[in-house]
């Protein structure tokens, strides 16, 4: 008799909770505990709040929560040898942390909300934990890898990948990724609401994001011209022309996106699968 497989059930997570007993050494894209309190709200936005591992949930986005909060992850402790060098705060679930999972890294992990960089760090000499202090930390390049962030891609320049870190703005990113997990009313009616087209500049739009982007395709790394090449909306709103909003796709890569498929119908998708991919023409 085979027996169920309760390792991501919602009510057995907190079971195990209330027993004291640690979950399984993974995110679960389902489990969502408690709302959050008045006070964890404020302690998030401040210094944080440290937590297990097992607590960190990996969304559907890609991004991280805690309770029903979009979060920061980091880890507070950092060991001091020869010099001292600053840990990257998470905004996904990336290869970094993974790594850390598999490695079974337990450290005092730490989720906040503040929007300034500043996070609290406390030194580790001989074990101990010393006196600590406002750090101002860089966002993980594998996080902006994983959720191609501002069009993050390891295929660009060095300078162009520090560039975009330099640029990020923890705000911003909440703007794009709300940190309230509730649903949201939204902001428009049937009449309000702006007719989901392409705006008169998309074309002007659309030449400026594939030169900035090197000609490339996003997803495959494919550079088959400006002709194969599409900008793809990633919201599905045709009139959000937001650069972080904007993805470069070959043409196939764009035809296999969700809702997309009507685009092989198109004969210059053929025309796309016999030059670069004969097989499947």
């Amino acid at each position: 008799m085979k027996l169920p497989d309760f390792t991501n059930n919602p009510e057995m997570l907190e079971l195990r909770r209330l027993m004291g007993a640690s979950a399984p050494g993974n995110f679960s894209p389902t489990y969502r505990p408690k709302a959050l309190t008045e006070e964890e709200l404020s302690q998030l936005a401040v210094d944080g709040i440290e937590v297990t591992f097992d607590k960190i949930t990996k969304l559907d986005d890609g991004t991280l929560a805690y309770k029903d909060s979009r979060v920061l992850v980091y880890i507070r402790d950092v060991p001091v040898y020869d010099d001292f060098n600053l840990p990257r705060f998470h905004v996904a679930y990336c290869k970094t942390l993974e790594d850390m999972r598999n490695a079974n890294r337990f450290d005092r992990y730490v989720v906040a909300t503040r929007e300034d960089g500043l996070f609290w760090i406390y030194k580790i000499l001989d074990g101990r934990r010393h006196e600590g202090s406002w750090e101002r930390l860089r966002v993980c390049q594998n996080c902006l890898s994983a959720l191609q962030y501002d069009g993050f891609s390891y295929s660009l320049a060095k300078s162009h990948r520090l560039k975009i870190v330099q640029q990020f703005e923890i705000a911003r990113f909440f703007q794009k990724f709300p940190k309230s997990l509730h649903l949201r009313r939204p902001n428009h009616n049937y009449i309000s609401a702006p007719i989901n087209d392409y705006t008169a500049d998309f074309r002007q739009i659309s030449r400026r994001i594939k030169q900035a982007r090197g000609y490339k395709c996003e997803n495959c790394g494919l550079s088959p011209g400006s002709q194969h090449l599409h900008v793809h909306h990633i919201n599905g709103q045709k009139n959000d022309n937001n650069d972080t909003n904007l993805r470069v796709l070959c043409r196939r890569c764009h035809a296999n996106m969700p809702h997309h498929e009507h685009m092989k119908r198109d004969p210059g998708f053929d025309e796309f699968q016999r030059k670069y991919d004969p097989a499947k023409s």
